[in-house]
C-alpha cells in the first residue's frame, strides 16, 4: 500500500478543511487564552511517567523551532503536563465561566435580550461538550503551562507523524512566547468588560500563531517537497478557517458563539499576514508596542485609520440609566464586528457590514434584579457612536426588524440623536404562573 510522504499528507490536510480538526478556542469573553490543537504520535503509548518525560522533550524541540522561525527567544522553558481525558470536561466547565463578571445564565440572557442568540436551556452544557469534544491540548497562561490529553493525542496518529506534531506544538508554543512578552492572563482579564478589545487581541495572537505555524511547515520540509504545498499555503489555511459551518461539534450551539470562535483565526491571520508581508517579523514586533484594540482595526488589514470618535462622558451608560434598574449589572463594549453580526441577525444581509463600518464607539450596560434571569428579566441601555447622522440612522433602521415581532413590553426602543444610536430595553418580569 502507498504511504504518503509527510509533506504530501500535510499538504492534503491544508487543502482539505474536512480533514482538519479545528483549532478552536473557548468564548473570547469567557476565558483567557485557551488554544486547541491536535497532536500525532506514531509510537505505541508509553507509560505515564515516560510519556511526561517524552512530552517535555517534544516541547523543548518545538521551542527551538519557534525561536528559529520567529527570530525571538523564550525567556524560560515552557512547562508541560498530561491532563487525563476523564478530567478534561470538569476543567473546561470551570474555564468557560471563571472570568465572567456575572453567572453564565445572566450573561447568556443578556445576549438573548439583545438578539445575538435565542434563549437556549442547557447552553453551558452544550458549550462544554463542544470544547471537550475538540480539545487535545492547550496552553494555559494562568498556570504558564502547556497541557496535552494523552488518550486523544494517540487517537490522531497519521502518516505526517512527527512533522504534524511539531507544527501544532509550534502553534501552541507561540502562545507561550506571546505570554512571556505580554503577560496574557493579566492583560486578558483587564479586558473582561470589552468584547471588542478582547476579540482584537485574540485575533492578533491567533494570527501570529497561525502564520508562524505555516512558516514552520515550510522550514520543516525539504525544498524540493514544498511544491506539494502550493504557492501560498497560508492562503489555503485562510480559505479553510473562514468557515463557521466547518467547526466540528457545533450542533445545537448558537451560531453567534461559533462565529465568535472562528473570527480570531480567520481575521487575525489575515491581519498579521499583511503586517508581515509589509515589513517581515519586525513589523509584527512593532505591533507588540501598539496592539490592536478594536475589531475595527482587525477588519481592515494594512489600513491607516483616523482616530475614532468616542462617546461623550455624558453619553456613556451607567447602571442607574438602565430602564427598570436592577440589583446586578455588567457593562461591555461590543465593537464593529459584534454590531455587524447583530445586523446580520436582523436580516440586513450584505448591508450589515457596510452599515457597521460607521461604528466608532459603543457602551452597553445590562441590568437585572435576579442573578440568574431568563432573557425576559434583563434590561439594557446601549449607545453607539457612529461617523455621522446618516450612519446612525442606517444602523437604527436595520435593527428595527430584529425586534419587531417581540411583545411590546419586551421590545427594545431604538432612537437616534445626531451620530449616536440608542437601544434601550426594560427588564420584564414573566407573568405569575
Amino acid at each position: 500500500m502507498f504511504a504518503p510522504e509527510p509533506c504530501d499528507d500535510v499538504a492534503e490536510i491544508i487543502r482539505d478543511p474536512g480533514r482538519r480538526r479545528p483549532l478552536s478556542k473557548p468564548l473570547p469573553l469567557i476565558v483567557g487564552l485557551f488554544a486547541v490543537a491536535p497532536f500525532v504520535s506514531l509510537a505505541a503509548p508509553p507509560a505515564r511517567s515516560d510519556e511526561s518525560a517524552l512530552l517535555a522533550v517534544r516541547v523543548a524541540k518545538a521551542q527551538k523551532l519557534v525561536e528559529k522561525v520567529r527570530g525571538a527567544s523564550f525567556r524560560s522553558p515552557v512547562a508541560s503536563a498530561l491532563l487525563p481525558e476523564k478530567e478534561l470536561e470538569a476543567v473546561l466547565a470551570k474555564k468557560l465561566v471563571q472570568d465572567l463578571p456575572i453567572p453564565f445564565e445572566a450573561y447568556a440572557a443578556g445576549l438573548a435580550a439583545l438578539g445575538l442568540i435565542e434563549p437556549s436551556p442547557g447552553l453551558l452544557d452544550r458549550l462544554t461538550r463542544l470544547y471537550t469534544r475538540q480539545v487535545v491540548g492547550f496552553y494555559d497562561p494562568a498556570e504558564k503551562r502547556f497541557y496535552i490529553v494523552p488518550e486523544r493525542s494517540r487517537d490522531v496518529a497519521g502518516p505526517a507523524g512527527d512533522l504534524m506534531e511539531q507544527l501544532l506544538l509550534a502553534h501552541e508554543l507561540t502562545h507561550a512566547l506571546q505570554d512571556q512578552r505580554l503577560g496574557l492572563d493579566r492583560r486578558m482579564k483587564a479586558l473582561r468588560d470589552s468584547t471588542d478589545s478582547l476579540l482584537a487581541l485574540q485575533a492578533f495572537l491567533e494570527g501570529e500563531a497561525t502564520v508562524l505555524m505555516t512558516e514552520a511547515l515550510l522550514e520543516s520540509v525539504p525544498e524540493e517537497a514544498r511544491e506539494a504545498l502550493g504557492e501560498d499555503p497560508l492562503e489555503q489555511v485562510l480559505d479553510g478557517l473562514d468557515d463557521p459551518d466547518g467547526v466540528d461539534g457545533a450542533d445545537g450551539v448558537p451560531a453567534y458563539f461559533v462565529r465568535e470562535l472562528v473570527f480570531p483565526y480567520a481575521a487575525g491571520t489575515a491581519w498579521v499576514r499583511q503586517k508581515k508581508a509589509a515589513g517581515g517579523w519586525p513589523a509584527v514586533d512593532a505591533a507588540y508596542r501598539r496592539l490592536p484594540t478594536t475589531t475595527r482595526e482587525i477588519l481592515r488589514p494594512g489600513v491607516a485609520l483616523p482616530p475614532r470618535l468616542r462617546l461623550a462622558p455624558t453619553d456613556r451608560p451607567t447602571p442607574r440609566m438602565v430602564p427598570g434598574g436592577g440589583t446586578a449589572s455588567w457593562a461591555d463594549t461590543l465593537g464593529e464586528w459584534v454590531l455587524g453580526t447583530l445586523l446580520e441577525q436582523a436580516g440586513a444581509g450584505d448591508a450589515s457590514r457596510e452599515a457597521a463600518a460607521s461604528w466608532q464607539d459603543d457602551r452597553i450596560v445590562f441590568s437585572c434584579s435576579d442573578e440568574t434571569p431568563g432573557a425576559h428579566g434583563v434590561g439594557f441601555l446601549w449607545r453607539i457612536r457612529t461617523t455621522g447622522p446618516d450612519g446612525a440612522a442606517r444602523i437604527a433602521a436595520l435593527l428595527e426588524p430584529l425586534y419587531a415581532t417581540r411583545p411590546a413590553s419586551a421590545r427594545p426602543r431604538i432612537a437616534v440623536r445626531g451620530d449616536v444610536v440608542e437601544v434601550a430595553r426594560n427588564a420584564v418580569r414573566p407573568p405569575p404562573a
